[in-house]
């Protein structure tokens, strides 16, 4: 079997290298058109470019090389079956899941790999990656004119030109529009004008030519200012820069961090969100009407994420104990040996003085506290520690909302001893509160959510390797004679079904309605079971070369068909 093994592995090797180059080829292609108008004509150095190309790489190639796989198994089990080669080995009683076993085999060694890409490799080449597109985007080599149409300087300056002289630098008709502060925001008309850079490069200075301009008041903004001027200058800072790459950047986003990373950072956030989930279920039961006895919450998270515990605490860890030399262990220190004491005459020591008795001092009778009929103050209690700490620990783009919800929650606990004392309806004041702690509820239910669908994703596609694997010769054997034909359109339509469910689960889960782990492993789930239905089919099937193709499939199905409809006839009598 040592020479069979050797064949099948060396059958899928070619297809395997030739599908993955042309598939990142392409989709290389298309990342690098879209990129293309942020990369041209801002004088980037060659060592940026190639940088550019390298780290795009790693994301592309997480994607295409499950696509590999599935091509390299269709293409290699079809022509073994095109070429009769699956009926001699049948017959010789070497069946299916034998030609399967090295190919599976592979695809497992594979996918443990891209777990270790997934996890490893590409959260740092995706964080140099968006570091690398910040420096770009922040580069600006030239300041080119465009006559007669709005020039963005700035995103707060924008100048309009009827007429630039490249040799002079001079600027005709100039209409200047400055945002920079805010309501009081400026209008410049000049005749003419000179652009002119500083001695660094950076900085730009217009000099402007008979003109006015025209600038709202602060604190009328009914009142418009217009002052003339035969000169004026007109400054603009870092308008002007060249490509620095940035030294450090800690930040690091759900895709620039590591399993482990994520697995902390979800721990944090999962105990945060149970606190918020208490709070707003204590808050929407005092706001609650009376005999009401429905309250739709989000259901909760737990305080672990099961394959990332298993992943980073049992895995990694027994391999670092096993790795790593062990501790030694600490020696108890020895005391010095005290040399023996030499012999002194005695010392005539004072008496020791007695300190004088403490004279009693009477305790201080607290005040009598009265309570106030009507005032909660344990209610504005909880209401002001369950809502008024913001979200620390949430992405980015949550951040804001969690901070606006924590102070408005804040604001309306407060407000609950205020109105209570004022002796108006306390229920509206917690109503408030609620939906307060609702919107902060949710805005850490994000957070959550998005990091468990990210660490389910990593392992989720790594394993697609094996997932194809076992789709994909079945597929293959059934339509032997197909060629590359089959071969691509079964390829496009399986990525595409694939694919269409990780995305559409991601989607489902970012909004809270289906699990992490549900819905990142259901395609896997569904192409393994159809996988291993076909397989024992196919198994079951005598001639694995019938049929050349699609046409003859569907040609087949309408002869039997054919048949179950003459056999249901009644029988005619003669």
């Amino acid at each position: 079997m040592k020479l069979l093994t050797r064949y099948v592995i060396r059958e899928h090797a070619g297809p395997l290298v030739f599908a993955l180059s042309a598939l990142t080829s392409l989709l290389m292609l298309q990342y690098v058109a879209r990129q293309l108008a942020n990369l041209a004509g801002k004088g980037l150095p060659w060592s940026a470019i190639g940088k550019f190309f390298v780290l795009s790489l790693p994301f592309t190639i997480a994607m295409t090389l499950p696509m590999a796989v599935l091509v390299a198994t269709l293409y290699a089990f079809g022509r073994m079956a095109a070429e009769h080669e699956i009926t001699a080995f049948k017959a010789s009683g070497v069946r299916v899941r034998s030609l399967m076993a090295p190919v599976l085999v592979c695809a497992l060694l594979l996918s443990l790999f891209m777990v270790w890409f997934n996890d490893q490799l590409l959260p740092r080449t995706n964080h140099a990656l968006r570091i690398l597109n910040n420096d770009i985007a922040k580069t600006k080599p030239t300041l080119a004119l465009k006559e007669q149409v709005m020039n963005p300087i700035t995103d707060q300056f924008f100048m309009r030109v009827a007429r630039v002289d490249a040799r002079t630098n001079r600027m005709y008709d100039v209409t200047i529009y400055d945002l920079r502060k805010g309501p009081e925001r400026q209008t410049i008309y000049a005749d003419s004008g000179v652009f002119l850079l500083d001695a660094k490069g950076e900085d730009l200075q217009l000099q402007l030519m008979d003109g006015h301009a025209q600038e709202f008041v602060r604190a009328d903004p009914r009142r418009l200012q217009r002052s003339f001027f035969r000169t004026q200058t007109v400054q603009l800072r870092g308008i002007i820069r060249q490509f620095e790459a940035t030294a450090e950047d800690n930040y690091r986003g759900d895709r620039e961090q590591t399993v482990c990373q994520m697995h902390r950072t979800y721990m944090e956030n999962a105990r945060e969100f149970t606190r918020l989930r208490n709070a707003y279920i204590d808050q929407a039961s005092r706001a609650a009407s009376k005999g009401s006895k429905t309250l739709t919450v989000s259901r909760d998270r737990p305080p672990k994420e099961v394959l990332s515990t298993f992943y980073c605490e049992t895995l990694l860890g027994g391999f670092s104990t096993m790795l790593l030399p062990k501790k030694a262990k600490a020696q108890s220190a020895q005391p010095p040996v005290q040399p023996p004491p030499v012999q002194q005459p005695p010392v005539q020591q004072p008496p020791v003085q007695q300190p004088p008795a403490p004279v009693p001092v009477p305790t201080p009778v607290p005040p009598a506290v009265v309570e106030q009929p009507g005032l909660e103050r344990s209610a504005a209690a909880v209401a002001a520690d369950s809502v008024a700490r913001a979200d620390s620990a949430a992405r980015a783009d949550s951040a804001a909302r969690a901070d606006s919800a924590a102070r408005a929650a804040a604001a309306a606990a407060a407000a609950v001893p205020a109105a209570t004392l004022a002796g108006t309806d306390t229920v509206s004041v917690y109503a408030t509160a609620m939906r307060a702690a609702q919107q902060q509820l949710l805005a850490q239910r994000e957070v959550v959510d998005g990091l468990a669908v990210e660490i389910h994703k990593k392992f989720a596609l790594s394993f697609a390797c094996l997932v194809f694997v076992l789709f994909g010769p079945p597929i293959a054997l059934r339509f032997p004679r197909g060629g590359v034909g089959v071969t691509i359109g079964v390829s496009i339509v399986v990525f595409g079904l694939y694919y269409i469910c990780l995305m559409g689960g991601e989607a489902l889960a970012d909004k809270g309605r289906l699990p992490a782990f549900i819905a990142m492993w259901i395609a896997n789930v569904i192409f393994s079971l159809v996988g291993i239905a076909l397989l024992w089919r196919v198994e079951n099937t005598t001639d694995t070369s019938r049929g050349g193709g699609l046409r003859d499939w569907l040609a087949d199905r309408r002869a039997r068909k054919q048949l179950a409809r003459a056999l249901k006839a009644p029988a005619v009598p003669a």
